[in-house]
């Protein structure tokens, strides 16, 4: 059935649909909103340069201000056991951040994350990748479990 709001209605059932990609500044605040919701007393801030471009000078001063790229998006203040936090880097569903094996992808950027994830690790934070808002509540609920 075609509804007429929807102009791409009509090529829903065909194979070549591809439904909209969730981006991921929309998966971190569905996530910040939750979190703030079911968790008010933990703090927590969150990185939003993905959700809009920067101009080139900007772009000069942030690299004057912050040299470092791949922090993640998520800090979240709430020590846990040995953990002094949680740090987790949003990326959109179904992104290629890990590979079918489970090995995390080789993309530039996704191990400079990793790397900046190993550094923090050393500082005693936990640090993980999320693909979509429900891998980051899981992540979350793990680390607030202690699990």
């Amino acid at each position: 059935m075609i509804d007429y709001t929807d102009p791409l209605s009509q090529y829903k059932s065909h194979k070549a649909y591809k439904p909209k990609i969730q981006h991921e500044w929309s998966a971190q605040l569905a996530f910040c909103k939750w979190l703030k919701l079911q968790h008010p007393d933990v703090r927590f801030r969150s990185d939003i340069q993905s959700a809009g471009k920067l101009s080139p000078q900007m772009q000069n001063i942030k690299l004057i201000i912050d040299p470092w790229r791949a922090w993640p998006d998520i800090q979240i203040y709430h020590k846990v056991g040995n953990y002094c936090g949680l740090m987790i880097e949003m990326k959109r569903l179904d992104s290629g951040t890990f590979l079918k094996d489970g090995s995390l992808s080789s993309q530039k950027h996704v191990q400079e994350q990793a790397e900046m994830h190993q550094y923090l690790r050393t500082l005693g934070w936990s640090v993980c990748f999320a693909e979509g808002f429900d891998q980051a509540k899981r992540k979350f609920e793990e680390y607030i479990n202690n699990l």
